[in-house]
């Protein structure tokens, strides 16, 4: 790369414990029981204890319901029998499907979770059979859009667990302001959610990716390991691989993620011997040619009572003339961002919700903003938010998987009109 000039003229940090022991700031509570995102996730692990076995019988069982409800409705045994075991060797192939991934380093979790749930979703297929009933369809019309059913379910299930997660791309949005002089740019990359497990081929794509991007500033939101692997050594040393590669212009800057993920013990181990400042609570003011930018960050706990004011400290003192970015993991702080002039406000944690619906959008999106600001751009008064889809997938139980939502890197160009 070649180098362009930027100096730092100011650094500026907000108090913390080591400079102020009256005011100690907890930014890594215990997990509240209100956090039902991180409970759910934990609790389906249970599921990885049950024997093989036990996962064969229900299977069977599950089969038996759904060839029972044909049998009720069409009262035709053959095609009973037939949609049974089209529901038997679909599990089947979902289960071989899921054990595969990890032998072929697609992805690395567990397999159990995900394959009871596919067998829920695939229930429902014993239902065609009485809404083809009421539109008069044969029995033999039914049987076939139920196979038919199941295969796409099929076909669904290789796209978003196979594909999808790899479609890794560049989201390029630009934003005008008047802080910087009228033909200056400046280029902004944000990575969120890396949720790094092993080194795939998405993130070896993002490695190139990012170098080809050529940012000035690169910007990490959180997430960096997979709530799996959390302190993990092979993955601890996948995530410096992946971290140690990047580079930008003038710096990188980072915030800690969730506290349960990014836990304030791992992120040095992460980050050590690496050009990576990590902000907690503070800013820095960074001088360029005829302008200035401010990086605030703080860390996210989901606990408002810590994080408002984590935010506010942030962005304290931040002089009003430069272009002043937010960094937070959640999109639930856009009201202090605001108060605070925040010019730009960089978010991730949703995943854009991983799972999203045709005409709906994501499913879940694990933040108490709801659907508010699930993914993407928003203006609200005067503050631009971005909420990325992240890099990585959900950890724990979670299906590894994404469907209409591939992973994205985010490209932002911050043009003067001063």
């Amino acid at each position: 790369m070649a180098p362009r000039s930027a100096s730092l003229s100011m650094c500026r940090h907000s108090l913390s414990p080591k400079t102020d022991p009256g005011r100690i700031w907890n930014d890594e509570p215990p997990v509240t029981d209100s956090n039902w995102i991180h409970h759910a996730l934990v609790g389906v692990e249970y599921v990885c204890r049950l024997p093989a076995a036990v996962i064969v019988v229900g299977i069977g069982l599950l089969g038996s319901v759904v060839g029972s409800i044909w049998y009720i409705a069409l009262r035709t045994a053959p095609l009973a029998w037939i949609s049974g075991i089209a529901y038997v060797l679909a599990a089947g192939i979902d289960w071989a499907w899921l054990a595969w991934l990890p032998r072929k380093g697609l992805s690395f979790g567990p397999v159990k979770p995900p394959l009871l749930g596919l067998l829920l979703v695939r229930l429902p297929t014993g239902l065609v059979s009485l809404l083809g009933q009421t539109v008069g369809l044969s029995p033999t019309t039914c049987a076939i859009a139920g196979i038919l059913l199941q295969a796409a379910l099929s076909a669904t299930v290789l796209y978003a667990t196979g594909i999808e997660p790899f479609r890794l791309g560049v989201t390029n949005i630009q934003v005008q302001t008047p802080k910087l002089p009228r033909g200056k740019q400046l280029c902004l990359v944000q990575l969120s959610d890396l949720h790094v497990e092993r080194i795939t081929r998405r993130e070896r794509a993002l490695i190139k990716e990012v170098e080809n991007l050529d940012a000035d500033y690169l910007l990490l939101t959180g997430d960096y390991l997979s709530f799996s692997y959390v302190g993990e050594d092979r993955a601890v040393a996948a995530a410096r691989q992946v971290l140690g590669a990047l580079q930008a212009r003038y710096g990188i800057y980072a915030i800690r993620g969730t506290h349960q993920v990014d836990p304030n013990a791992l992120l040095p181990r992460l980050f050590a011997g690496m050009p990576i400042r990590w902000l907690r609570s503070e800013h820095v003011t960074l001088e360029h040619d005829g302008f200035t930018v401010t990086l605030a960050g703080a860390s996210s706990t989901r606990v408002p009572e810590i994080d408002i004011p984590a935010v506010e400290r942030a962005l304290e003192g931040a002089p009003q003339s430069s272009y002043i970015v937010l960094l937070y993991h959640t999109p639930e702080r856009m009201s202090e961002a605001i108060a605070g002039k925040t010019d730009l406000y960089l978010a991730g944690h949703t995943h854009g919700g991983q799972i999203r619906l045709p005409f709906y959008g994501a499913i879940v999106t694990a933040s108490d903003a709801g659907k508010r600001y699930e993914m993407g751009r928003y203006e609200v008064k005067g503050t631009t938010l971005y909420v990325s889809r992240g890099i990585g997938m959900e950890g724990r139980g979670a299906p590894r998987a994404r469907l209409f939502c591939p992973p994205e890197i985010v490209r932002i160009d911050i043009v003067g009109t001063g």
